[in-house]
């Protein structure tokens, strides 16, 4: 009706007003009736495209521009279907190119851009959910809680050696894996992994070595100096200073590591920093191999059994020992070095014995016997057994501190204290003699007298091990260096 009208009304006024012929005032207010309708039309477009986004927005967060470029950012295949068609429009006889390409060219440039910019923003949120989650866990291990947990094994460095060894850190990790291998093999069970950390806290040319939180070792080295391990050679013509090798306490000489190729030449045997400190470290970690031996990992060592042992295990540990009482009967072997990686022969000599006695120290010899083999061989050169005896005067006076029940089993030793400090300067004198020789042996003596003479061998020299005369095994041929007398 109101088109009607405008076309009806404009053509009298203009037919009436303005001069024109009938045909021309048609011609004019027809094209103006149809223009008026189409800018009449565009509030209301607008309106309904507002009326539309506010109502798209209301089940999102965030401000509408957000929305907006969200949406056209998840779906830019509509930008790039709008740019088509604006492009087949402007191509259209009589409507103008330039609008229509211009239009087009922005609506492509948005396809474009828009996830670029969505995809920035996920990567700038994922990389600030990991951070969170960094910054979480480092929380976590500066809580009170976690500063409750110690690390099994830890080697703490000083500041200044720490730049120094940080240099080669890939061999310094690469050895210490190589050292847990070598371990395992040995010794039958794997060491945990050693925590390394930097302790500003230390003289900063220090390392301390903790077991379970406790400092058990701990050394001042030379850093950019090589030491020079002399054994019973003299000192090397070069300036330096004689000093003590950290793990055996062997006679050393410290000198420039300038003074390398010097010292090859006159083949003298060197290490520099970080093979001391690895020779230091897996030193240490021999000393407390029953600390490092947990209840989880004997149990590990159980279930890779075969399943008979595993069964024999099981009825021993519910008849006779309890699991912690055959962890017991381990960690006293490797506290005198015996490699527990035949663990099935252990088990079936536990399971001789144990039905009929029940003290560990007694197990534990029995065990001992039956891997004669084993630690002989483990201890021989060449198939050789180098031994230094007790003379009979100590035979005779261990055998008689040795106090025995009714059966006959030793239940005390009891050894005056006069003869126990002459028994360890005749020791040390003996014992003393040999290692300054670099040769490797061990004490024999007495089955029943071997833990007491152990323990006591055990404080003057850490290392030595001490047999019974009944752990020699067949075939082990014999080299007598000495006696203690």
């Amino acid at each position: 009706i109101i088109t009607a009208i405008n076309i009806v009304g404009g053509i009298a006024i203009g037919y009436l007003r303005h001069g024109m012929g009938l045909g021309q005032a048609a011609d004019v207010f027809i094209k103006l009736s149809v223009g008026d309708g189409l800018v009449t039309q565009i509030p209301a477009l607008i309106v309904s495209l507002a009326a539309g986004m506010l109502v798209s927005k209301g089940g999102t967060r965030g401000s509408a521009n957000q929305a907006v470029f969200g949406q056209l950012g998840a779906h830019p295949r509509a930008l790039y279907v709008a740019a088509s068609l604006l492009v087949i429009l402007g191509l259209m006889p009589g409507l103008p190119l330039f609008p229509f390409f211009a239009l087009a060219g922005g609506m492509a440039g948005l396809g474009y851009i828009i996830p670029l910019r969505h995809n920035r923003a996920l990567a700038a949120a994922e990389a600030l959910k990991t951070q969170e989650k960094a910054n979480k866990v480092e929380e976590e291990k500066n809580s009170v809680k976690a500063s409750l947990v110690t690390a099994e094994i830890e080697l703490l460095i000083g500041k200044q050696l720490s730049t120094r060894l940080m240099v080669a850190h890939q061999e310094l990790v690469f050895r210490m894996s190589k050292m847990r291998k070598k371990f395992a093999q040995q010794y039958g069970f794997v060491v945990p992994e050693v925590r390394v950390a930097d302790d500003f806290a230390i003289p900063p040319k220090s390392y301390q070595i903790k077991v379970h939180g406790t400092v058990v070792a701990e050394y001042q080295m030379r850093v950019g100096e090589i030491m020079v391990l002399l054994g019973t050679r003299g000192v090397p013509d070069i300036p330096g200073e004689e000093i003590r090798e950290p793990a055996f306490g062997m006679r050393a000489y410290s000198v420039l590591e300038t003074f390398a190729e010097d010292l090859k030449r006159e083949n003298f045997t060197f290490a520099d920093n970080m093979s001391v400190l690895l020779t230091h470290l897996s030193e240490v970690i021999r000393n407390n191999l029953p600390q490092l031996l947990s209840y989880k990992d004997m149990k590990a060592l159980l279930e890779r059994l075969d399943p008979e042992y595993r069964k024999l295990a099981d009825e021993i540990c519910t008849s006779h020992i309890s699991y912690p009482g055959l962890q017991a009967v381990l960690k006293l072997l490797l506290a005198e070095r015996v490699s527990i990686r035949n663990l099935h022969l252990i088990i079936e000599a536990i399971a001789e014995i144990a039905p009929h006695v029940r003290r560990t120290e007694q197990i534990v010899e029995h065990v001992r016997i039956r891997m004669a083999q084993q630690i002989c061989g483990d201890l021989s050169e060449g198939g050789t057994l180098k031994v230094l005896r007790l003379g009979n005067r100590w035979d005779l006076a261990f055998h008689q501190s040795l106090k025995r029940d009714a059966k006959g089993e030793v239940r005390e030793f009891d050894i005056d204290p006069r003869q126990l400090e002459e028994f360890g300067q005749d020791a040390t004198k003996a014992i003393r003699k040999h290692l300054e020789a670099g040769e490797r042996f061990v004490l024999v003596t007495a089955p029943d007298a071997r833990p007491y003479v152990r323990m006591i061998i055990e404080r003057l020299f850490t290392t030595l091990p001490v047999l019974s005369h009944v752990e020699i095994a067949k075939g082990v041929e014999i080299k007598v260096l000495g006696t203690i007398s």
